[in-house]
């Protein structure tokens, strides 16, 4: 376990950490680089934070006032 990851890595690597769908000793790599580095850490639990926030508002419906939709149709359609 000779390679230590850099902030980018960690970045590049952190769906697959989440899912867990790495290797054992990248895994392992991450956790070491995500222990020494509060900058990846505190986005790491932002980003498991805010995923799992996701999943428990996906089958919430929220209404939106009709203002609000006719100017964001009104802005879609100018922007295509």
């Amino acid at each position: 376990m000779r390679h230590i990851f850099k902030c980018k890595d960690c970045f590049d690597l952190l769906m697959d950490y989440l899912e867990e769908s790495l290797d054992p000793e990248t895994h392992k790599k991450l956790d070491v680089h995500f222990a020494a580095c509060p900058s990846c850490l505190n986005f790491l639990k932002s980003y498991r934070a805010c995923s799992e926030m996701t999943q428990q508002l996906q089958d919430q419906q929220v209404e939106i006032p009709q203002e609000v939709e006719d100017r964001l149709k009104t802005f879609l359609q100018e922007k295509m």
